[in-house]
C-alpha cells in the first residue's frame, strides 16, 4: 500500500531541484511518534527519507488506514489524518508555502510533481476500490505483493524474500481487518504453500505469480 511509484528523493539529487533541497529540513521521528495530528501543527510537506510511517484515519476507537509511506514518498500535514512513524525515520520537512514557491516556475520541478501526485490519486483510488470491493484475503495478497515487488530480495530459486517489520494487529489494521482474521488467512496461505514465515515479520514467497492469483491479481 506504499503511495508512490515515483521516488522524489531521486529528483533532489538533480541540479534544478537545489532550491527546492536546500528548503527542506531534515526531522527525525522515534518509532510510535506522530508527524502530524489532524488540527495540530502547520500545514507543512515533507518526504521520507528513511524508515516506515503509517497514514490513517481515526474516529473515537476506530481506524481507518490509508497506507505506508516508505524512502522517497512525500505528504502533508493539512490533509486531516494522522501520520505516525512505525519505525524510527527521518524526513525532509518544509512548510506548505516554501514548497509551493520553491516549485513554481521551475518546469522540472512542476513535471515531476504532477507524476507524484497523479500516482496519490492513482493510488488513491486502488486504496477505495480494494476496501470497498474486495474481501480481506484479496487485500493480505495485495498488500504481501506490493512489499514483494517494491522491497523483496529475490533469491537463488526464484522465491522472494520481503521483511515487513509489522505485527499481525498492524497488518490487519492496514488492510481494514482484525489481528484474528489475518492470523487465520496467514496461516492459510502457509498451509497452501503459498508463503513461508521463516520469523517475525519477514515472508518467503516461493512463488509470486501463484500467490498473486489467489488474490486477484494479475500483472501484464
Amino acid at each position: 500500500m506504499k503511495f508512490l511509484e515515483e521516488n522524489l528523493l531521486d529528483h533532489l539529487q538533480r541540479p534544478e531541484f537545489k532550491d527546492l533541497h536546500s528548503s527542506l529540513i531534515p526531522q527525525t521521528f522515534a518509532k510510535g511518534s506522530y508527524i502530524c495530528q489532524p488540527g495540530i501543527g502547520k500545514n507543512q510537506v515533507f518526504i521520507v527519507v528513511s524508515g516506515r510511517v503509517r497514514v490513517y484515519l481515526g474516529y473515537e476507537e476506530k481506524e481507518f488506514n490509508l497506507g505506508i509511506l516508505t524512502r522517497g514518498d512525500i505528504y502533508s500535514t493539512h490533509t486531516g489524518t494522522f501520520v505516525q512513524a512505525l519505525t524510527d525515520s527521518e524526513v525532509l520537512m518544509t512548510d506548505v508555502a516554501t514548497f509551493r514557491q520553491r516549485i513554481v516556475g521551475d518546469p522540472e520541478v512542476t513535471k515531476a510533481m504532477v507524476r507524484v501526485l497523479g500516482n496519490i490519486l492513482k493510488t488513491s483510488f486502488a486504496i477505495i476500490d480494494g476496501l470497498a470491493f474486495k474481501d480481506v484475503n484479496s487485500r493480505l495478497v495485495a498488500l504481501l505483493s506490493n512489499e514483494a515487488r517494491r522491497h523483496g530480495s529475490e533469491l537463488q530459486d526464484g522465491s522472494i524474500e520481503v521483511k515487513i517489520d509489522l505485527s499481525v494487529e498492524q497488518i490487519g489494521r492496514l488492510v481494514g481487518s482484525t489481528r484474528q482474521t489475518v492470523s487465520t488467512l496467514l496461516n492459510d496461505l502457509v498451509k497452501a504453500d503459498l508463503i513461508e514465515r521463516p520469523r517475525r515479520g519477514e515472508f518467503l514467497i516461493p512463488n509470486l505469480v501463484a500467490l498473486e492469483a489467489v488474490g486477484g491479481i494479475h500483472h501484464t
